[in-house]
């Protein structure tokens, strides 16, 4: 038909000589990254009590996306009054803001540009190369429709109105790999480190980390916010007649006709109206009759 897009046929060239080797470009330089970054850190003492404050708050938000769910109302309403409570809970205590800026500290100074230079100047390259080696290749097809809107995503530096949305160019390839190895890293390096989440990265790079501009952790308000937070979490047990959902409707049925059936009064006496006669077996002992 003349309003059909006919479909591109890519040369499977370009999977062995551009595709898979960028791949493994971006797995290797992220590996680098890493290493690369715990080699330049330096070796510098960190505070207790704003270690065991991140640790607070970290267990009140599990508390409250997961605990909610996952937990008894019994045992999530203690864990609420144990960290929320108006007399004597844990977020109602009086703590102190960390005076100490990492920014006021050149060696601290030093280490936030070292994450810096490792994070832009291996992506400049990158882009570099890519823009100069790959411009306007269209690299991979997705195996599922997409709508307009991802065209600015999957299509940069292919300016084509009539090309479908279901392809991708390679600096896009490129973005996608960038942000969607930290899985796989995950996996391999068996920690969640901070050079290879993009997010986190940029967030170092603008100087909004944990604790806001600077790098100053406020215990009085992160301890606010959660005793809010927490304060205002409803309990709803996902896991209540569990049992009867996992098995169907008719065990759900029958056990609810049982309950029924038992609320109704005692069950009827056996026929005669006495209580039943049990025979007595009388033991033998061996070698008697």
């Amino acid at each position: 038909m003349a309003g059909e897009q006919s479909p591109l046929l890519l040369d499977p060239s370009i999977r062995d000589w551009v595709v898979l080797p960028m791949v493994a470009i971006m797995v290797l330089m992220g590996l680098c990254r890493h290493y690369a970054q715990q080699c330049l850190k330096s070796s510098s003492a960190m505070d207790a009590d704003e270690i065991r404050h991140k640790q607070t708050l970290g267990r009140v938000s599990r508390l409250r996306s997961r605990g909610a769910r996952l937990l008894p109302r019994e045992s999530f309403e203690a864990r609420k009054a144990y960290f929320a409570n108006k007399e004597k809970g844990l977020l109602t205590q009086k703590v102190k803001k960390s005076g100490v800026n990492p920014m006021s500290n050149p060696m601290g100074m030093i280490d936030h540009m070292k994450g810096n230079m490792l994070y832009m100047v291996p992506n400049m390259v990158m882009m570099a190369v890519i823009s100069f080696f790959f411009q306007g290749f269209v690299l991979v097809k997705v195996p599922f429709p997409l709508t307009n809107r991802f065209k600015v995503m999957l299509q940069r530096g292919v300016d084509l109105a009539t090309l479908d949305v279901s392809y991708v160019s390679s600096l896009s390839w490129y973005f996608l790999l960038m942000f969607g190895l930290r899985g796989f890293f995950k996996i391999v390096l068996g920690e969640d480190s901070d050079s290879l989440d993009e997010s986190r990265a940029m967030q170092m790079q603008m100087g909004m980390g944990m604790g806001g501009p600077g790098g100053v952790f406020d215990a009085p308000a992160a301890y606010k916010h959660e005793r809010e937070e927490l304060s205002m979490t409803q309990h709803a047990w996902a896991l209540e007649d569990a049992e009867l959902s996992l098995c169907g409707a008719k065990v759900a049925a029958r056990v609810a006709n049982a309950h029924l059936g038992g609320a109704a009064g005692p069950r009827p006496a056996a026929k005669g109206g006495g209580v039943r006669k049990v025979k007595r077996i009388r033991k033998v002992k061996p070698g008697k009759a």
